[in-house]
């Protein structure tokens, strides 16, 4: 054990965080999920997972790289601790509330626009059924159909968008939360739809992750506290569900991931995670002779908003910036995803780097203050959206690509239509008559 400590010292401390922030969840009864928690989770781990350099293109971090990496996780910090001082200071309630349904908010309403989104999702998979003739998973070679050679259009958009559908009728699912019974077991039943859909129709990783990862925080706050044994747990089972997806896909060198030595069954699965570290280090530190990306100048932290307008992909075609395959700083061919902060550095070089991770922080933080009082529907979601991307920050940045903007949008609106209906149906009740008599008594009386 020693011996592993002094071999591989930088992913020893890093464990060692990760395991703090699982076991101050168990001993203190800490939520798991809040942002300052899931933010050291998820970095620390992925982190000293890719330190054991398992694959050579990961080499050391050069120094200005690890001041980035911790120029963003102590801002990230700093917003959290600043907006968790400023609520106790005026004695608010910082522990998780538990669940109580929302008296203003139409159930029916909501499962009927969430019944809509998802027939928006069935065109996207009627689209690749359309291409392919069949479910992807069901075709003779499912590897053929995902890559990115078919065009499948703006059904990409539809059918990727399952984990929205999971979204909405995710947070109807609870009694808890619902007391509207058969909205609540038409919500559970599609829940499992949607995702064994998605699965069949494109098998991804990244979808089914954050269809399970969604399902995953509402049962944390509108069921039960999810133990930290059973997040270790789970971290298992999803690498042998990467391991089974990557054979599906035909990521094993043509074959299956069956008869092959563990440690090149489980080489895929580390790469998937290093090279989001190595092109990290890799862009950061460009030759002196040779620029990798050039300054973005912010204009392209605004692309989530207007990809869809084509707006943004003028200046990425006329000044050569990447777009989200990430083909300028990859640093083994084919592996192209990347720590978040590589996407805002680009974009406002250290200054971003101390800024967004800093407000984040704070608004992440404030919307998890919310979940300690009473809590509506619109903030157990905005909240689930938002902290799954802080989970998978490590991965991609999210906030560039289009199609989350739009779920935000979706979410918002179809929260926020729910409990004006319900307002709008409530009438004001009259005076009840005994007081109206008192009333009437006293003013008689001065008179």
């Amino acid at each position: 054990m020693f011996s592993w400590v002094i071999e591989y010292p930088v992913s020893a401390a890093l464990f060692l965080v990760v395991i703090f922030c699982l076991f101050q969840s168990w001993w203190f009864k800490k939520d798991f999920f809040s942002p300052l928690n899931v933010y050291c989770f998820a970095q620390c781990i992925t982190l000293a997972i890719s330190y054991l350099q398992i694959n050579r293109a990961m080499s050391d971090f050069k120094l200005y790289t690890w001041g980035v990496w911790l120029l963003g996780f102590l801002s990230f910090a700093s917003g959290c601790i600043i907006a968790r001082l400023h609520a106790k200071s005026k004695a608010l309630p910082v522990n998780v509330a538990q669940p109580v349904a929302p008296k203003r908010y139409n159930w029916t309403v909501h499962l009927v626009l969430s019944f809509g989104v998802f027939c928006l999702f069935l065109v996207g998979v009627y689209g690749v059924f359309s291409v392919v003739g069949n479910l992807i998973i069901f075709t003779d070679s499912p590897a053929k159909w995902m890559t990115k050679d078919i065009n499948y259009g703006y059904y990409a958009l539809l059918f990727n968008s399952g984990p929205l559908c999971v979204l909405l009728f995710g947070v109807a699912a609870f009694k808890k939360f619902n007391n509207v019974q058969w909205v609540r077991r038409v919500a559970v039943v599609m829940v499992f739809v949607t995702i064994a859909i998605n699965l069949m129709t494109y098998p991804n990783r990244t979808t089914l992750f954050f269809n399970v990862g969604f399902f995953l925080i509402f049962v944390n706050y509108l069921y039960k506290r999810i133990s930290p044994i059973v997040i270790a747990a789970l971290l298992v089972v999803a690498i042998a569900v990467f391991v089974s997806i990557g054979s599906l896909r035909d990521q094993y060198g043509g074959g299956s991931a069956e008869g092959k030595a563990m440690d090149v069954v489980l080489e895929l699965p580390y790469k998937y995670l290093a090279n989001n570290y190595w092109n990290l280090d890799y862009a950061l530190n460009p030759p002196n002779d040779r620029e990798i990306h050039p300054h973005t100048y912010g204009i392209d932290f605004f692309n989530g908003i207007f990809e869809y307008a084509k707006l943004t992909g003028s200046f990425r075609n006329s000044f050569h910036w990447d777009d989200s395959f990430n083909n300028k700083i990859q640093k083994v061919e084919g592996f192209n995803t990347v720590n978040y902060l590589w996407e805002v550095y680009k974009d406002f070089h250290l200054f971003g780097v101390f800024l967004f991770p800093l407000l984040c922080g704070i608004g992440l933080t404030v919307l998890h203050l919310r979940l300690c009082r009473p809590f509506t529907p619109r903030q157990i979601l905005m909240y689930t959206y938002f902290i799954y991307f802080v989970g998978w920050w490590f991965f991609t940045a999210g906030y560039k690509q289009g199609i989350f903007c739009i779920w935000g949008a979706v979410i918002y609106f179809v929260s926020t239509v729910c409990m004006w209906q319900k307002r709008g149906t409530e009438k004001e009740l009259p005076a009840e008559p005994a007081v109206s008599d008192k009333v009437s008594e006293q003013e008689q009386a001065q008179a």
